[in-house]
């Protein structure tokens, strides 16, 4: 009696089989482990980000430079909140400063220094009040100053960003 064999026993079903199941594999391959191999934290590690942010970084190949390099605050002083990120590409970081509902940052300190294990000479952001600003630039008269401004910083140098007037300006930090 001649029965019919089904589609796992016959070897061109094996094959085909076999052939859609790699394609699946690689096809994941090829959208989920280029953030694992880049430097760095894959964005998808960061659930508080906003979606027009995280879309944003994915789109530029950005990973987070390991650390406490995401930070959110009014920056802007305009009631919302604004986003920082260090997007690491490559041997290369750059801060990104997102202002409230925008997808389009301002990018700031692009350079590969601080790339690096050691937490003494690791480059990091975190945000600062306007006392501290004022201590590193005793001269900084304003009309309003701004709730919250950002660090970035390596080692013992470090740059300010604060947000005033309706524009970002890098000011004196550690050094």
């Amino acid at each position: 009696m001649n029965t019919p064999m089904s589609i796992g026993e016959s070897i061109p079903g094996r094959v085909l089989l076999f052939t859609i199941a790699a394609g699946a594999i690689l096809l994941a391959g090829f959208a989920y482990l280029p953030p694992l191999l880049r430097p760095g934290v894959p964005v998808s590690h960061f659930p508080q980000l906003p979606d027009t942010v995280a879309s944003d970084l994915n789109s530029r190949g950005c990973n987070i430079v390991h650390g406490n390099n995401v930070i959110s605050g009014d920056f802007a002083g305009n009631g919302k909140r604004d986003w920082a990120v260090l997007c690491q590409q490559d041997n290369q970081a750059s801060l990104l400063i997102y202002l409230g509902g925008t997808s389009k940052p301002a990018v700031f300190g692009t350079g590969g220094y601080g790339l690096v294990d050691d937490p003494e000479s690791a480059r990091g952001i975190r945000v600062t009040d306007w006392d501290y600003v004022v201590r590193h630039n005793p001269g900084i008269r304003v009309t309003a100053a701004p709730t919250a401004c950002i660090e970035d910083g390596a080692g013992m140098a470090s740059t300010i960003y604060c947000y005033l007037d309706g524009a970002w300006a890098p000011l004196a930090g550690a050094d």
